[in-house]
């Protein structure tokens, strides 16, 4: 085999070069399908929007899923974050003092973290697997914010929460895309620059070897828990203020996109194997996906299928790797 192939071989083997080509295939697919709207700047801000809140939910799956772990209560944190903030932020306008709002956000991350810890504390020192656990949080959180607001949607944001869901920087850049990119470059340099991104990938590969180099281990799964709420819960707001309410059943789905966005992008539901440049590949495909569709007129029931389709499919590919 020649230098040419051995070169081609291995970056095809790269696990994001593929997500990367399906994206550009996508692209060209629905560019072809609908060229009078798909192309279109106002789309693409569509799009971009919609990339922002479940890419956030992404960043923290990508962590638990790094660890070897799953998170399904994410989406009832980020429905209990949206409630929070709408319903104090109401309260807080009609008493004059929407400047308050800033620690009402500061709260709702203080307990994004806090839901992390006890997954995690759970996860860890119980020995029960995530799935459960998450799963349990999930109904739990659920049936706190169905009390909170009695199963209605209710609330409002402020007028600065209201321009960050629905403007652009420079009217070319939604606020929510620049928040995401930023914290896709935090944590990146996290993942990739720092001696816990080092642990966590290497709890994921081999957690007994992990253990026995000197590694924490208890110590950085339960942080990575930590940052999967603290994630959820900035979606949570993000939500908010896109829908300037706040909707107990909004964030329904989440969950799914989020996992399906990290699988498809490479990352190992295994452990260990994973990058949240791939992330942004699985979370735009699913977003070009989903944008295609609608524009087709496509069964909206038609999509949950195809999801699941292109999960399977992605964790067959893993798999065979």
């Amino acid at each position: 085999m020649n230098k040419k192939s051995l070169s081609a071989k291995k970056l095809f083997d790269n696990p994001v070069v593929g997500p990367y080509i399906a994206l550009i295939a996508l692209c060209v697919i629905a560019s072809i399908a609908a060229p009078e709207i798909f192309p279109t700047g106002t789309n693409i801000a569509n799009i971009l929007r919609q990339v922002s809140i479940v890419g956030v939910v992404s960043i923290g799956m990508t962590i638990v899923l790094l660890v070897g772990g799953i998170d399904l209560s994410v989406t009832s944190v980020m429905a209990l974050s949206a409630c929070l903030m709408a319903h104090m932020s109401e309260d807080l306008m009609k008493a004059n003092k929407p400047e308050m709002v800033m620690w009402v956000v500061l709260m709702i991350l203080g307990i994004g973290l806090l839901i992390g810890l006890v997954n995690g504390v759970m996860i860890v020192f119980r020995n029960v697997e995530p799935f459960i656990i998450t799963l349990g949080m999930m109904q739990v959180l659920k049936g706190i914010n169905y009390i909170y607001t009695q199963g209605a949607p209710g609330g409002t944001v402020t007028e600065f929460w209201k321009m960050f869901g629905s403007e652009s920087l420079f009217d070319a850049i939604p606020y929510p895309v620049i928040l995401f990119a930023a914290l896709m470059i935090i944590f990146g340099i996290v993942l990739h620059k720092t001696i816990y991104g080092r642990h966590l990938y290497a709890i994921g590969s081999n957690k007994e070897a992990a253990r026995l180099s000197g590694i924490k281990v208890n110590k950085n799964k339960i942080i990575a828990y930590m940052l999967c709420g603290l994630t959820a819960a900035i979606a949570g707001i993000m939500l908010c203020a896109r829908v300037r309410v706040g909707e107990p059943n909004g964030s329904n789905g989440y969950d799914m996109d989020s996992i399906a966005a990290v699988v498809i992008g490479g990352t190992s539901m295994a452990g260990g194997t994973g990058t949240l440049f791939g992330t942004l590949a699985g979370v735009l495909i699913m977003a070009v996906m989903n944008n295609m569709l609608n524009i087709l007129g496509a069964d909206p029931y038609l999509q949950i299928v195809i999801k699941g389709l292109i999960v399977l499919v992605a964790v067959l590919i893993q798999k065979k790797r």
